[in-house]
Parts: structure tokens; C-alpha cells; sequence
């Protein structure tokens, strides 16, 4: 979870390692980092306190994709502090994508749609594994499909389930039909920023950009498509009238892009974010989140290869 860590308590760990700033502003931040504004010799920054330095680090190695059709922010500072780990960057300008109303979000996908092709883009040279890597850029997988059924991931999940109020009946039905369905998942190798949601996509009038790489992955490009299908049914009251299935088959189709068994591969990776994060949120104690995901796993898990929600 997040390091408690106070205003005050920021501030004169910033000022004792030289900074000349004002006023800390509490920022929304994430369930492992306590997030912070201030200004410096006329920029904006942003410090994180965080749990975990290794993300602080994959904020940097990300800087290395930046462009102009790839907006990441600049990491200035990574340290080790007696209040934890810390970065700086300097500040995005933008509001969160999650916020949109429907013509707000309709408006943004073709800029969001740019994006993810930037990502998709971007070389992994110099790299190895598959799956979560670290900040030295690597992961530890040597291969997609054993990252999806890793067997002792998915037993350690399944444990956090039984007795829960939950249960494992739907969790063990989409790890049944993802086993069925990674066969037709390549051996391809790409970026996946693999947090789309959760406050870490801007918009704002230069564009998209992209927060937060510590969730990010090395494998089938399209995962980051399954994770807007996946969820955005949890928006349906933001969001309803926008078929977003239908926005990605029309994306592709425009930019010529072929992707072949591309129904088996989607549902494969909505099975895997579900099954995943049906335990993640209950060891967080979420179970009402929890008891959706289950429900839309197990929905996902029975229904037939092309449909749209």
C-alpha cells in the first residue's frame, strides 16, 4: 500500500536535499505511491513516495520510448530516503481518461488508439523475457504463453479465493478457458503498458500521455486492448452508447493492420486480467469489486469468441 507519508514530512526531506520549493499538493495517486505537486524555479513537478523503487525505475527505462506520438514523462531524480523511495518528474498536464463522459471519451480514442500503436512500436532491443520486467528492462518469463498459465501464479490466486466470500468457481472457470485458448496467443514480442486505467492516461490539449509503467509487460500488443474490453462495462453508466470492441476492429482495419486469430487472443487476455484481479482485489479486501470480476469472468469464460458487450 501506499507509504504514509505527510506533507510536512515531504517538504523538509525536499528542502534538506536542496530543493527551493513552497507549497506540497496532495495529488491522487495510486495504491503504492503518495503523490505530491510543487513548483521549482518556475516548473511544475511531481514526487512519489513509493513502495516499491523498482516502478520509480521503470518510469525511467519508459523515458527512453518517448516521442511525440509517445508523450512519457521525464524522471529527474530516483532516491532511496528515510521516507522511502522517491522519484521526481516533471508534472503532465491532463486530466484522467476514467473521468470522460461518453462524447469526452469518443472524442479521445482516435488519440488513444495513436498511442497504443506508438507503444506498439517501440523496440524492445536490448531486452529479454516476457511478462512483468524491471527496471533494468528485463523480465524473468522466457516465454508469452507461460507468463498466461504460470501455473504457480495462478495456484498462489486461486489460494487467496477459497473461503473468500467470492469463492474460486469463476476464477477456476476462466483459468479453464484461457488454457483452452493460449495456443492461438504468438510468441510475440512488445510493450504493453498494461494500466491503461486506474488515473494513469491523460488528455489533455498536446495529447495523451502516459503515466505509471510499473504494471508494464513484454508480450502480445493487443493485452492492452483487452483491458479497455474488460472494463469498460465497469464505465457502462460513463460510457454507454461506445462499443469499444467495435472501435479497435475499426482502428486496425483503418491502419491496415492484420491480426490473425484476433477474437481468441482477446478473450484469452480478458480471462487472464480478470482471473487475476478477482484475486488481487480480494487480498485488498475489495470484495465488492471482487464479486464484479468474478461475475464478469465467469461471463466471459461461457460466451462465444466475437461478441460484444
Amino acid at each position: 500500500m501506499a507509504p504514509k507519508v505527510s506533507a510536512e514530512d515531504a517538504r523538509s526531506l525536499l528542502v534538506e536535499r536542496g530543493h527551493d520549493i513552497g507549497e506540497l499538493v496532495p495529488v491522487t495517486g495510486g495504491l503504492w505511491s503518495a503523490t505530491y505537486a510543487f513548483t521549482e524555479a518556475g516548473r511544475d513537478y511531481i514526487v512519489r513516495f513509493h513502495e516499491r523503487r523498482d516502478d520509480l525505475e521503470k518510469d525511467r527505462f519508459a523515458m527512453r520510448w518517448g516521442s511525440p506520438r509517445l508523450r512519457v514523462p521525464q524522471i529527474v531524480d530516483i532516491a532511496d530516503t528515510p521516507l522511502g523511495p522517491y522519484g521526481i518528474s516533471v508534472r503532465a498536464r491532463g486530466s484522467p481518461i476514467d473521468d470522460l463522459d461518453a462524447d469526452g471519451m469518443r472524442a479521445v480514442l482516435p488519440a488513444l488508439f495513436a498511442t497504443l500503436d506508438a507503444i506498439r512500436e517501440a523496440s524492445t532491443s536490448g531486452t529479454t523475457g516476457y511478462g512483468l520486467w524491471h527496471g533494468d528492462g528485463n523480465a524473468p518469463t522466457p516465454t508469452w504463453r507461460a507468463n498466461l498459465v504460470n501455473e504457480d501464479a495462478i495456484a498462489r490466486s486461486r489460494a487467496t479465493l477459497v473461503g473468500s466470500p467470492v469463492g474460486t468457481a469463476a476464477f477456476d472457470a476462466g483459468v479453464e478457458r484461457m488454457r483452452g485458448l493460449v495456443d492461438s496467443c504468438p510468441e510475440t514480442r512488445y510493450v504493453v503498458h498494461n494500466d491503461l486505467l486506474y488515473r494513469n492516461v491523460l488528455h489533455g490539449p498536446d495529447g495523451i500521455v502516459m503515466l505509471d509503467w510499473g504494471a508494464s509487460i513484454y508480450g502480445d500488443f493487443l493485452y492492452d486492448m483487452a483491458l479497455l474490453t474488460i472494463w469498460w462495462p465497469y464505465y457502462a453508466s460513463r460510457w454507454r452508447g461506445i462499443d469499444i470492441r467495435a472501435e479497435i476492429e475499426r482502428h486496425y482495419a483503418e491502419i491496415g493492420l492484420q491480426i490473425p486469430h484476433f477474437a481468441e487472443r482477446l478473450r484469452c487476455y480478458e480471462l487472464d486480467i480478470a482471473t487475476s484481479h478477482i484475486a488481487f482485489q480480494g487480498s485488498y479486501g475489495m470484495w465488492d469489486t471482487a464479486a464484479w470480476t468474478a461475475k464478469r469472468t465467469a461471463d466471459l469464460a461461457k460466451r462465444e469468441l466475437g461478441t460484444s458487450d
